[in-house]
């Protein structure tokens, strides 16, 4: 290990030491390789040097350079893997074949984890994705995706990690029992036909409960995904503490992914309405401690994007409150808007 200016940097070399942001929150991973964005990132934020391993440069541009179109690619293949397993798998759950053995998929679920949790940017990773797919297939996927790196943000071990992917990927499968007509409806439904879907988590924990394939923990999360810690959540009205851990996660992960995502009856949120949505659940429903993690750490990556404001403006994110996450400072043009000040302006769109 030796330290390194960034202007000797070449890309595809491997950071030996995590990098820190000043929220406290690792942006760059130990055994990340480095990329253009890595580079531009530490320009902008003032990082002179950085950390990595002591191997020929030449043998590590070589055997360890991943180009952006090679990310893509590869991120795209093992997420088009999990996806065409998952979907049979939920074809065979539909028609009620539940002895299905669950490793078909564990092994690219834990390729794609291991591509995923290589970097920290996990809506980097989501935007790059050009699969498109029924919302309820690719749900379970991204689901997963959060999932995961939610325990890394946690430091959980990779067995924790892996079972939070799997959690995620099999948390609505008890929409296999619920009726299609309900399930793919264009207007929100009524309140007697949302109480039929809510049955979807139950439905889903006795399909597979009898499956020596699928670990407990990930049935509880199945089961216990949609429980808030203020008692009510369903099935079984419990509070915080008597929740399931995995199911926690699993629930703020399903929650963001939902309101990010367009559906049928309702299109997407910014993630930065995103955000707001999350801290607010936050105190009444999500556990605060899972949701604090994840927000600080999504709010990392949101430094150079673009954005479109309420009032139309375009600008760049400078700077990230850590008292304010959702609100941060935007340049415009030459000017400095502070959404932490003024609250009659709204990121309305990430652009980039």
């Amino acid at each position: 290990m030796r330290e390194i200016a960034i202007e000797e940097l070449t890309l595809g070399m491997c950071l030996s030491k995590d990098i820190y942001n000043d929220l406290g929150n690792i942006i760059l991973s130990q055994g990340t390789e480095i990329a253009e964005k890595h580079l531009d990132y530490f320009r902008k934020h003032g990082i002179f040097f950085v950390y990595i391993d002591e191997i020929d440069e030449a043998i590590s541009r070589e055997s360890h350079r991943i180009t952006m179109g090679n990310k893509l690619q590869e991120l795209n293949d093992a997420y088009g893997n999990v996806l065409s397993q998952f979907k049979a798998l939920y074809f065979e759950i539909q028609n009620r074949h539940f002895d299905f053995d669950a490793s078909v998929v564990k092994e690219d679920l834990i390729a794609l984890t291991d591509t995923l949790i290589s970097d920290n940017d996990i809506l980097g990773s989501l935007r790059i994705i050009t699969i498109n797919e029924n919302y309820h297939f690719t749900h379970a996927v991204n689901v997963a995706m959060l999932s995961a790196m939610i325990c890394k943000w946690l430091t959980l071990d990779k067995e924790m990690i892996y079972m939070a992917a799997l959690s995620g990927l099999f948390h609505d499968i008890g929409k296999t029992q619920v009726s299609q007509e309900l399930l793919f409806k264009s207007e929100r439904l009524r309140e007697e036909e949302f109480e039929q879907l809510k049955m979807h988590s139950r439905f889903g924990y006795e399909s597979l409960k009898n499956n020596p394939t699928i670990p407990k923990e990930v049935l509880a999360a199945i089961l216990f995904h949609h429980e808030r810690s203020d008692g009510s959540g369903y099935p079984s009205g419990l509070r915080e503490e008597q929740t399931p851990y995995l199911a926690r996660i699993v629930a703020v992960a399903d929650v963001f992914d939902a309101i990010t995502s367009d559906k049928i009856y309702k299109k997407s949120v910014s993630s930065f309405k995103a955000f707001t949505i999350i801290k607010d659940e936050s105190f009444r429903g999500l556990d605060p401690k899972i949701a604090e993690v994840f927000l600080s750490n999504i709010a990392a990556y949101f430094v150079n994007n673009r954005v479109r404001l309420s009032d139309g403006r375009e600008g760049e994110v400078v700077y990230i409150n850590k008292y304010a996450l959702n609100r941060p400072l935007i340049k415009v043009s030459n000017a400095f808007v502070d959404l932490s000040m003024d609250y009659s302006i709204e990121i309305e769109e990430v652009i980039s």
